[in-house]
């Protein structure tokens, strides 16, 4: 049981990184400074070198990684059957037979597109944990995940609450962060479900 937990716990851990992850990727794919410094990339046909309008590497990670969120997602959709989140079946940049990426869009909807991906998949996850037929699809993805994040290291604000002093609802020294698409947005107690909204709860 402790196990099974553990995993899950993981699961979920590394699949809430996602969207965080997909925006950061993509900013820095749009960042027209490192593109410059990426250097000319040749022009097919021709002696004449042309710099990019933006980083091919991040973008092109950050499209891997959205496209193994989406097939891993379909995969689980036809395991469990019902309702799916729409960029499972829409937004997507398709090839002939699969996913190929994020859609065109800008870092904060490449996060939102994420998220409702993320969240269907938090909800399901008692059942991935127990369904052998995805087989080692869940632990691919979380690689994938650990992979980026060692890739593109994300730049977070640290969070102040592990100072010592207890929640002043229940007392218990269990208060953690809560991350939004612009950062930190605010701090919640894991012990009594406690919520206050801004970085310096």
């Amino acid at each position: 049981m402790q196990a099974e937990r553990t995993w899950t716990e993981s699961f979920i851990w590394h699949i809430r990184q996602a969207p965080f992850q997909l925006m950061h990727m993509r900013q820095l794919a749009e960042t027209t400074v490192g593109a410059q410094a990426v250097g000319a990339g040749k022009i097919t046909g021709s002696k004449d070198r042309a710099t990019l309008p933006y980083r091919v590497d991040p973008a092109d990670d950050a499209d891997a990684l959205y496209a193994e969120l989406v097939i891993f997602g379909r995969e689980v959709a036809e395991r469990i059957g019902g309702a799916s989140p729409r960029p499972l079946r829409a937004r997507i940049w398709s090839g002939r037979t699969e996913p190929q990426g994020l859609p065109v869009c800008d870092p904060s909807e490449a996060f939102s597109l994420a998220a409702e991906i993320v969240q269907w998949l938090e909800a399901s996850a008692y059942t991935i944990a127990h369904d052998e037929h995805l087989h080692d699809a869940p632990e691919h993805l979380m690689t994938t995940i650990r992979k980026m994040r060692a890739r593109y290291p994300r730049a977070e604000p640290k969070f102040r609450s592990y100072r010592p002093r207890p929640c002043p609802t229940c007392g218990e020294r269990t208060i953690s962060p809560v991350w939004g698409a612009g950062g930190l947005s605010g701090a919640r107690c894991e012990s009594c479900g406690q919520k206050w909204d801004g970085a310096d709860k």
